[in-house]
């Protein structure tokens, strides 16, 4: 049996994969952020971390589910970045009083591409550490 096909990691990703996004939807909608966390300095570094864990947590939910092949990858990419653009958009309806800025979702793109290049990396990692378990069995 392989790692993703364990019960606890497909009923466990999606969970905190849900709660993750909520999260991160709420964080980015409200009114005066600076008062939850502190913005001093680049926010940048907070879209591209916020948004390396999405696709990251995707990737690993839908890992659970089938075998991830680029395409599956490549559409995970293109998901989270119109949840980026989605994001930035809705945050300049009234009441929110927030910007939509090119650079905030050229950060989350950023931080998108390299959760999914890590999470290549990390699953190829895992695929071989099973593949030599299985040779020693």
């Amino acid at each position: 049996m392989s790692f993703c096909d364990t019960k606890w990691l497909r009923r466990w990703s999606g969970v905190v994969l849900l709660v993750y996004l909520t999260a991160l939807i709420t964080g980015t909608h409200l009114p005066h952020p600076e008062d939850v966390i502190s913005l001093e300095g680049n926010d940048k570094l907070l879209h591209f971390g916020a948004y390396f864990g999405l696709a990251f947590l995707m990737a690993t939910r839908l890992w659970t589910l089938r075998p991830v092949t680029w395409r599956a990858t490549l559409a995970i990419g293109c998901l989270v970045a119109l949840t980026g653009v989605v994001d930035e958009l809705t945050q300049m309806l009234p009441g929110i009083n927030r910007q939509c800025e090119f650079l905030d979702w050229l950060a989350d793109l950023t931080g998108a591409v390299c959760g999914l290049l890590v999470w290549q990396l990390c699953r190829r990692v895992l695929n071989r550490r099973e593949t030599e378990n299985q040779s020693q069995i």
